[in-house]
């Protein structure tokens, strides 16, 4: 017999957090399922921008200092071109530990949190959703609940099971995160973004906790480990990093970017996407902004739905309608340079650059964005462009 709820949010990253946040807040019973042990790993920078930061604030309360990590601020966005030239992006934002902040927000959602089960398949009714799960080494559980919100990023089991066709559509890439103790001159305070496409198409390194973090993305044909190695090699040469340093710690992942080719999926009937899973990710790879919003914008669609006895999907799409077009934005050029809402406002860091160099930047920042294939998509063969 299945166990029942008004809500069920598969996924324990901020998106679920926020789901789940909201709808304990609207009176909802809800069960959040996380297929991992927590607190879990993430291949993460763990870097919050002010939308992040205010969106935690306003629903969660300050954040602890244990989940702070060191330097706990994030000044800027820091881009660097092959040109020589950089642009800084002022963020004003925060650097957190992915593992303990996901696991505060899940605990203070304030639901019952389902740990070390997998949501492997489901049903969807007319006024129900059941899901099968399984727990543990093989136990089976069966939940069901009149919404389900889907937030398990971005290789979302739910969402390949609604959209088949959608998954073979989408360019995917290979992320890889290293942290090494290897010293390194690059500023503390900043994300540092390196628009290289003969490196990786998203190459970005920062300094957290005592380590230097280095991360990067590799298309189809190329290899993250190869594309690993040429990023070392440009920071050994161009800001010092350390011979001889031990490395700590390597995760990776899959990830795509739905945006440049329209292909978001938002769910159906009494199924709600948000985050990753959904297709929010802007061009620098940040996603938490849209998973804290999105999260947040399905449970109180869910709330709603409930309450007045509509259709949790129809409330969700036009309430997250905001969400994504923000999203559309950030990978058109006029957008990023007016910096009409968008999440890293590249005007502001030009505003204070010369005349001279403003020019420069902005040809290095074109033409980062047209080696990833602007609104039409990601190129996915090969090492994207020239250095």
């Amino acid at each position: 017999m299945a166990l029942l709820f008004d809500a069920i949010i598969v996924g324990g990253g901020p998106a679920g957090a926020a789901a789940a946040k909201a709808c304990a807040e609207g009176g909802l019973r809800a069960l959040l399922v996380e297929r991992n042990a927590l607190p879990r790993s993430k291949a993460c920078s763990g870097i919050l921008v002010r939308a992040s930061v205010d969106l935690v604030s306003r629903h969660f309360g300050a954040i602890p200092p244990d989940v702070l990590a060191e330097p706990a601020t994030l000044q800027s966005l820091r881009m660097h071109f092959p040109s020589g030239r950089t642009l800084d992006v002022p963020l004003g934002g925060a650097f957190v530990r992915r593992g303990p902040f996901d696991q505060w927000l899940r605990r203070a959602a304030g639901v019952e949190i389902s740990e070390g089960t997998t949501a492997r398949s489901f049903e969807e009714s007319a006024d129900a959703v059941t899901v099968q799960c399984t727990r543990g080494p093989g136990e089976a559980l069966v939940v069901q609940g009149r919404v389900l919100i889907a937030a398990d990023g971005g290789t979302s089991r739910i969402v390949r099971a609604t959209a088949p066709e959608r998954h073979g559509r989408l360019a995917w890439y290979t992320a890889l995160q290293e942290a090494w103790t290897a010293p390194c001159g690059l500023e503390p305070g900043c994300f540092h973004f390196f628009a290289y496409p003969s490196i990786s198409p998203y190459a970005s390194a920062y300094v957290k906790d005592g380590k230097t973090v280095l991360e990067v993305v590799a298309a189809a044909g190329d290899s993250a480990k190869a594309a690993m190695s040429r990023f070392s090699e440009l920071l050994k040469r161009d800001f010092g990093l350390g011979e001889g340093g031990r490395r700590v710690c390597r995760l990776g992942c899959r990830v795509a970017y739905a945006a440049t080719r329209g292909l978001f999926c938002f769910g159906s009937g009494r199924i709600l996407v948000a985050g990753e899973a959904s297709g929010l990710l802007n061009p620098f790879g940040e996603g938490i902004s849209s998973a804290l919003a999105s999260g947040r914008i399905a449970g109180e669609a869910a709330v709603r739905a409930l309450r007045e006895s509509r259709v949790p999907g129809d409330l969700y799409r036009a309430a997250v309608e905001v969400e994504r077009q923000r999203t559309l934005r950030q990978f058109r050029y006029g957008g990023y340079l007016a910096g009409r809402n968008v999440t890293f406002d590249v005007r502001k860091g030009l505003s204070a650059l010369p005349v001279t160099g403003r020019i420069g930047v902005v040809a290095d920042l074109l033409g980062w964005l047209a080696s990833l294939g602007g609104p039409e998509g990601p190129r996915p063969e090969g090492r994207l462009g020239s250095r």
